[in-house]
């Protein structure tokens, strides 16, 4: 009976003699070899999370119409996982006459949520949108895709929250898609 080490390592010699009688050597085999592929381009199965202002709803309804992978209500076994990232708040309190009584917010400094999208299996982040509590420009296009963005969100109904985040994400998907055909 073989110890896992010595069978690896005969699982190995093995590789390399084959690759030897045929005339590669190991590094044509490895860049041979295709590109690891993003879990955004290669998944099929979605999880929307519960979030703030039924946006999870909207942004069901947005990917299903969009139609690059099958949403699900189970969040087992699924291949991406959308979910918002609300950071906790902490109450700072100031004092007045010996009662203590919450700091109200600095206007223009409010708390960021996050739309991240993670890779189920992973759990490793593969895009995400930061929601800035600003007014949209009217006058900006949209932003180059990318694995990180932000949004802004001040006034924008969850419906168009929901439309501009998928957007974004199938933009992204796409860069990939079409750099990974290549």
């Amino acid at each position: 009976m073989m110890t896992d080490g010595r069978s690896r390592s005969r699982r190995v010699l093995a590789v390399l003699s084959a690759l030897a009688a045929t005339g590669m050597s190991l590094a044509k085999a490895q860049q041979a070899a295709p590109p690891p592929t993003n879990r955004l381009v290669t998944g099929k199965l979605i999880y929307v999370a519960p979030m703030p202002n039924n946006l999870d709803q909207w942004l069901q309804e947005d990917i299903r119409v969009w139609g690059r992978y099958k949403v699900t209500s189970n969040p087992e076994g699924v291949d991406l996982q959308i979910s918002a990232v609300v950071p906790e708040k902490q109450v700072e309190y100031n004092e007045r006459h010996g009662v203590p009584l919450p700091k109200k917010e600095p206007k223009g400094k409010a708390r960021e949520t996050s739309i991240d999208v993670v890779d189920w299996v992973s759990g490793a982040r593969l895009w995400s949108a930061a929601l800035l509590d600003k007014k949209p420009n009217p006058n900006a296009g949209p932003q180059a895709p990318g694995p990180t963005l932000e949004i802004a969100v001040r006034g924008v109904s969850p419906d168009q929250l929901a439309l501009k985040i998928t957007d974004a994400l199938r933009r992204y998907v796409e860069l990939l898609d079409s750099s990974t055909a290549h």
